[in-house]
């Protein structure tokens, strides 16, 4: 095997350190497991070390001695053990010999996946099993850029920063959160917040894409920002097609048909200008695992900056396995909310519910309604249900009612929209909600009380 994929120095290095100074046991045991050492008389000295902190024993060559008298290859542990306590100078270089095993211990990962893929590949199986096979091969691989992070921080050097974050806040200098660009929407959830999960579930035809669509897309062609949207439903070009119906203002059976009128025109030149210019980046690739989005999130991330990620929608992504479905897409779901962290942005995650609401007297749908694992909601900081009904005179002119069945940082709550269906959008509603005493005897009748617009309706 070739040198540069092992450092038996940097292995004796860490041994060394603990050996003279056992009270380092705990923070290297943290970032160094047995599996990354390379040699095996190194590992088998390591894993005695474990042994002894497991049981309470303190770690020196005695102890490890009596604890496992001779290595793999017969060699009496106290001679390693009182060899390495000698030879090593210093146990205050131990995080850099630390970094160096890990990282060989990742490049050998990824020799032996490369390997697993080269095998797979000569023995003429179908390129789709291939590709598969090759995302379940590095599935497994650490990231080298987490290395760095401190495990633990202390609530003093944290408190500033939040100071300054809510005193700028107070001022208004500093926004909560990204806007959805719906204004009541806005008041519910504050704001799309960085490292947050937010779930927009519904029924299908229910609005919950066009919905996610729309606030991607005004981050980034109304605030700067820079967004990138998988779609395991539409092709790239389909959401495009939207985007310049919902931007534009103009039908979207006339941007398929072609058969525009003579005003569509400025609007679309209009529109096109809008998307031209905004950081959005789409991908409608199918059979997505959460492996593969995570790696062009972050690409992504690194050569663009991203301000918002869109994935439409969760119960598409192709699991790792084939077993349990329900906890596969619960293991889906922890891992998009460990990407929101990791990518320091807002993930918003479509979803399908089940037609349980369409049982219950007011129709209304509920986030644990959501389909195949209650895990999402579990995982999710905001769940927005996106309701409906279409049995209503009020669903078949387009209100809609956005459901925050659950906020982490405010109240839960709902809002009216109007969906401009031939628009594929939502405007704020500026007709006159129902009073409790409608909702309550089911008789609402705030459809006859819209505001302007309503040629827009369909």
């Amino acid at each position: 095997m070739s040198r540069g994929l092992f450092s038996n120095e940097a292995e004796f290095g860490i041994l060394g350190a603990i050996l003279r100074k056992p009270d380092l046991f705990d923070e290297i045991s943290s970032k160094v497991a047995v599996a990354d050492f390379h040699d095996l008389e190194n590992a088998a000295l390591y894993q005695v070390m474990i042994d002894c902190n497991a049981a309470g024993v303190p770690i020196d060559v005695v102890t490890l001695s009596d604890r496992r008298q001779n290595l793999p290859s017969g060699q009496p542990t106290i001679a390693l053990a009182s060899e390495l306590a000698m030879n090593v100078p210093s146990a205050a270089n131990w995080k850099a010999y630390a970094r160096i095993v890990r990282e060989r211990a990742v490049l050998r990962q990824i020799v032996d996946a490369a390997c697993v893929i080269n095998d797979t590949a000569n023995e003429e199986r179908p390129l789709s099993e291939v590709i598969a096979m090759a995302q379940q091969a590095t599935a497994d691989l650490r990231d080298l850029d987490d290395d760095g992070q401190q495990d633990y921080y202390k609530a003093s050097d944290i408190l500033p920063a939040v100071i300054d974050t809510i005193d700028a806040k107070y001022k208004k200098t500093m926004p909560t959160g990204l806007s959805t660009g719906l204004e009541k929407l806005d008041e519910l959830v504050r704001g799309l917040r960085p490292g947050n999960m937010v779930v927009i579930g519904g029924l299908t035809g229910s609005g919950k894409t066009i919905l996610g669509l729309q606030i991607a897309q005004h981050v980034t062609c109304k605030l700067g920002g820079s967004g990138l949207a998988f779609s395991m439903e539409m092709t790239k070009e389909e959401l495009i097609t939207r985007g310049l119906a919902s931007i534009g203002g103009i039908n979207l059976s006339a941007l398929d048909s072609g058969e525009l009128e003579d005003d569509d025109w400025p609007r679309l030149t209009s529109a096109a200008g809008e998307l031209m210019n905004a950081q959005l980046f789409v991908n409608d690739q199918a059979g997505m695992t959460v492996a593969r989005i995570r790696s062009i999130a972050r690409q992504c991330q690194r050569r663009e900056g991203l301000s918002i990620l869109l994935i439409d929608y969760i119960q598409l992504i192709s699991a790792e396995s084939s077993s349990n479905r329900s906890l596969e897409v619960g293991k889906i779901s922890t891992a998009l909310k460990n990407l929101a962290k990791e990518l320091k942005i807002p993930v918003i995650v479509l979803a399908q519910l089940n037609r349980g609401s369409t049982n219950r007297p007011d129709k209304r749908p509920r986030p644990s309604d959501i389909r195949d694992s209650g895990q999402i909601e579990q995982d999710a900081d905001v769940v927005i249900l996106v309701h409906k009904d279409m049995e209503s005179e009020e669903g078949q002119n387009g209100i809609t009612e956005l459901i925050v069945g659950k906020v982490r940082h405010a109240r839960v709550g709902s809002c009216l929209v109007q969906q401009q269906g031939k628009f594929v959008r939502f405007v704020d509603f500026e007709g006159q909600p129902p009073s409790n005493e409608e909702v309550e005897i089911g008789r609402s009748s705030y459809a006859s009380k819209y505001g302007k617009g309503r040629k827009d309706y369909e």
